[in-house]
């Protein structure tokens, strides 16, 4: 009779690759159903290398951690290197290059992209008008909240990025940087998160 995973592998290591599956699937170059799939490579990775512990050199929990660590370090590389070589037959265009339009004009490449190819290519979805009209809302009730001078530096990134902000309201880096910090933290007690 054969050892099972699971015979092998300590909760700590069980838990390990449960917790770095559920990171990865959160990785633009993987997706959430793949969660399962990547939980049993690095049970397999971890396994298959469970010959080279020695006891000697650390503990089998550091094991488990080097190895997970560096099987996901492989499998990010290995899914970027796969994205970035796009198989047989596909070929890499600059977005520059010109191409012809539907109405016969030609136009850069770029132009011809739609909203919906990239949110294909990011894995993401568009808002709908009523979650795009909750957002303007919610966002515009923060705003309200914050005191004039910050609401001052929030109007102005919607017009333009940081520093052209920072130069033209005339603060430190410093106060810059703390000013951003409480409205990022009025946001974030709002219930807007970064991700």
């Amino acid at each position: 009779m054969s050892a099972q995973p699971q015979d092998v592998l300590s909760d700590y290591a069980r838990t390990l690759i449960r917790v770095k599956a559920r990171q990865l699937v959160r990785r633009p170059e993987f997706t959430v159903c793949e969660a399962e799939d990547l939980e049993q490579e690095l049970t397999l990775r971890i396994l298959l290398q469970l010959d080279r512990f020695d006891p000697t050199r650390s503990s089998i929990n550091t094991f488990f951690v080097r190895v997970v660590n560096s099987s996901v370090a492989m499998l990010i590389r290995e899914r970027g290197r796969i994205k970035r070589n796009g198989g047989e037959g596909v070929e890499i265009e600059s977005l520059e290059k010109m191409v012809e339009k539907a109405d016969g004009s030609p136009a850069p490449l770029w132009t011809t992209i739609s909203d919906q190819d990239a949110h294909r290519r990011h894995q993401s979805r568009p808002l709908s008008d009523s979650e795009a009209m909750q957002l303007r809302m919610d966002i515009a009730s923060v705003l309200e909240q914050l005191p004039p001078d910050l609401r001052s530096i929030c109007k102005q990134l919607l017009a333009g990025g940081h520093t052209d902000t920072r130069r033209d309201s005339q603060l430190s880096r410093r106060k810059y940087q703390a000013a951003m910090s409480l409205i990022r933290e009025q946001f974030t007690r709002s219930g807007f998160s970064s991700e």
